[in-house]
């Protein structure tokens, strides 16, 4: 008996263990959390109402992550499912429940969602209403992400809206004293407002076409008195490069620079390699006018270099007009936290070399290939050593140290060279990025 036990045992691991039949996911074998005292009667109310055909869905990111969500003074609930079966067309779903005067919980509506899981649900509060929305994003296909802002006055939901987007963020933009909700979808960027119970269109931009995947964005003034919203995305060709667009108020007018003068695009696309750190927009030198950077140059004598060997510097752009002016050509490390700025006597006379292993860069006399520039062309080099690292002795010298306990340190072999920095030179060169 216990020999055919254990046989059987066997075989169950064994067919456990093919990737065929009889076995659903691992999600699906795995036991769910179990539901607190709130949650279990939320459950027993929508299995009152739904039966027991249904399949609970748990938002993928954000602050809410069970199936079961409580808000508006834990007086309702949301809670996401999904039907499917051998006769019914897979469908997702989100059911609103309310409690009523005697404290239990009732199923009331439900609204279809078009996608196929559930990104995340949030509250937010925006535009000339203070009343609370939800805003729910919801995963449509592989490469496509839809949303649904959802009022709840009361104890009926309405779906003010719905529409497909790349990029979403409700914030208090341009500076304004009210929250707007901005969707991004193909190249165009909308703000919503709440007005009157009603979700309307306060503006409109078009952005970069040739953009991909939308990453982040940063406030701050383009000019001074001028702010704007700079939103950082890859390139849809190619994602080791980035670009940039920037959309400020014109008089009542909301403009993008990048669509005004296409040759702002080509100023603001930043290359990155193994040598080559992103160097996104950011007030780079403590003035308060956030600077738009470009990597898609190369240092002197990197023409015969691979592509994704090459250093490139951080180039810095103001925005003058509708054209972005040089103002910095740098090097920049968002690793070790600093920027050298290079002098104008620097720009086509002076290369770089990255040491990645010491955490050095070495700044050589221009003039060869940069595999065959020597130590006698050296004029700087400049050394982070973190916090336990042991000091370099020899000629180098502490620069700087920023509060977390990273000391920056300099040799400079000749200084009697032509080229070599001086020290006014120096320390308006050398700047730690978080102190900026």
């Amino acid at each position: 008996m216990a020999n055919r036990l254990i046989r059987a045992l066997l075989i169950l691991v064994i067919v456990a263990g093919l990737g065929g039949c009889g076995f659903g996911t691992v999600e699906d074998m795995l036991s769910p959390p179990r539901l607190t005292d709130e949650q279990s009667a939320i459950y027993r109310a929508l299995t009152d109402s739904k039966g027991s055909g249904f399949k609970l869905k748990y938002p993928r990111s954000g602050e809410h992550r069970s199936a079961f969500v409580i808000y508006s003074d834990d007086d309702s609930a949301i809670v996401f499912y999904e039907i499917s079966g051998i006769n019914t067309e897979r469908s997702l779903w989100i059911n609103f429940l309310y409690k009523d005067g005697r404290g239990n919980w009732e199923s009331l509506h439900d609204l279809p969602i078009t996608g196929v899981d559930i990104e995340s649900v949030s509250f937010v509060s925006f535009g000339e209403d203070e009343s609370e929305q939800i805003l729910l994003s919801y995963i449509v296909n592989q490469n496509e992400k839809g949303f649904m802002v959802i009022t709840h006055n009361g104890k009926t939901p309405v779906k003010q809206h719905e529409h497909l987007y790349s990029y979403m963020a409700v914030d208090y933009f341009f500076e304004k004293e009210r929250k707007e909700l901005l969707v991004i979808y193909n190249a165009m960027a909308t703000f919503y407002n709440f007005k009157d119970g009603q979700l309307v269109i306060d503006a409109w931009c078009a952005l970069d076409p040739n953009a991909g995947e939308y990453v982040d964005y940063l406030q701050g003034d383009v000019t001074e008195g001028v702010p704007a919203l700079f939103i950082n995305h890859r390139k849809s060709d190619n994602a080791a490069h980035y670009g940039t667009d920037i959309l400020h108020y014109s008089g009542r007018r909301l403009v993008n620079p990048m669509i005004l003068n296409p040759a702002n695009i080509a100023a603001t696309l930043r290359i990155t390699n193994a040598v080559t750190e992103l160097a996104n927009p950011r007030d780079i030198d403590g003035s308060g006018i956030v600077r738009l950077s470009s990597g898609a140059g190369e240092f002197p004598g990197y023409a015969d270099v691979p592509a994704h060997e090459k250093l490139r510097p951080a180039i810095w752009r103001s925005l003058i007009g509708e054209n972005l002016e040089e103002t910095y050509y740098s090097y920049y490390s968002e690793s070790l936290n600093y920027v050298f700025f290079l002098p104008g006597r620097w720009h086509n006379n002076v290369t770089a070399k990255v040491f990645a292993e010491d955490k050095e860069v070495g700044f050589y006399r221009a003039g060869q290939p940069i595999g065959e520039i020597g130590d006698e062309q050296l004029l700087l080099s400049i050394r982070a050593m973190f916090e336990g690292d042991e000091n370099p002795g020899g000629d180098w010298v502490l620069l700087a140290e920023n509060p977390v306990g990273t000391r920056y340190y300099i040799t400079i072999p000749d200084p009697e060279n032509p080229l070599a920095l001086t020290p006014e030179e120096l320390e308006l060169a050398f700047r730690i990025l978080s102190e900026a």
